[in-house]
């Protein structure tokens, strides 16, 4: 810019000569001049690798480093690293670290990559969540999976940025768990000739409309459980009464015709015994 200041000065003065006062006139057109020039920060024409500052072209700094001290006509630019939580993923001429990003957790996201010295922070989501809002650089918004509840299978399973997708079990059919793959027939309703009404969860079964015959099954068999053990506690009552009965004791008018003699045997039962004794004022048979 000095050269052709200089230049435009010395052309100036010398078309001018002839006039009364050509410096006079030369000096309005150097401030012009000046006036209408752009900053030469913007015009300077660096090569890769550098940037302008004043009227140098700076060597730039390095990812993961920043500018220190610009360079001057006689010394390179000074980088230092950049100080945690701050990076530069690129070559550069900035006097400041840009500072990492911070994962938003009302949106329910989670740092997927770690922001480093040269690298930003790349936000995800965490396990059980799926990205339902995908920005320029990373996920926005996290939002949970659909959970296949018992009755259902899981038609397509989701992905980083899909949800599940849940389908309704055929007739004849049910699953008993969440995020069933596939759907199990329901046991016994063609081996048995059975049609099945409607549908069925795995907590009421299945309704069929000709189960009649089963349940009359069901119905005589349980009752003939019923009897045999009715039967069985009316045998044991019985003999039982018949170990504690005790015969009566016959007395005579003058004296007593008989005791009972009770025995008790090892295992604890008691067996009574009747036992016939002749008292002093019996009668003797007649001869």
């Amino acid at each position: 810019m000095l050269k052709m200041a200089v230049v435009l000065i010395g052309a100036c003065f010398v078309g001018n000569l002839q006039s009364g006062n050509p410096f006079l006139s030369c000096l309005k057109v150097f401030a012009v001049f000046l006036v209408t020039q752009p900053d030469r920060v913007d015009a300077l024409d660096c090569g890769l690798g550098e940037y302008p500052i004043g009227a140098e072209c700076c060597p730039m700094c390095a990812a993961g480093l920043r500018v220190f001290k610009h360079c001057t006509a006689n010394s390179s630019t000074t980088c230092i690293p950049c100080v945690e939580d701050t990076y530069t993923d690129h070559p550069n001429g900035l006097e400041h670290c840009r500072k990492c990003k911070l994962c938003d957790q009302g949106a329910n996201l989670v740092p997927e990559v770690v922001c480093t010295s040269t690298k930003n922070t790349v936000c995800g989501c965490p396990p059980g969540y799926f990205c339902s809002y995908l920005g320029t650089e990373d996920c926005e918004f996290c939002q949970r999976y659909t959970v296949c509840f018992p009755g259902t299978m899981v038609k397509d399973r989701g992905t980083k940025t899909t949800d599940n997708v849940c389908e309704t079990c055929p007739p004849g059919t049910f699953s008993a768990a969440n995020m069933s793959y596939s759907c199990t027939p329901w046991p016994g309703l063609k081996e048995n000739g059975l049609v099945q009404e409607k549908e069925g969860m795995p907590s009421s079964g299945a309704v069929c409309s000709n189960c009649l015959p089963v349940i009359a099954i069901v119905g005589a068999v349980a009752g003939v459980v019923l009897v045999a053990v009715a039967s069985g506690l009316i045998y044991i009552w019985q003999r039982r009464k018949r170990k504690n009965y005790v015969p009566p004791v016959q007395e005579s008018g003058s004296g007593q015709q008989g005791q009972a003699l009770i025995l008790t045997v090892e295992n604890g039962d008691q067996t009574t015994v009747p036992v016939q004794e002749t008292g002093a004022n019996s009668e003797e048979p007649n001869s």
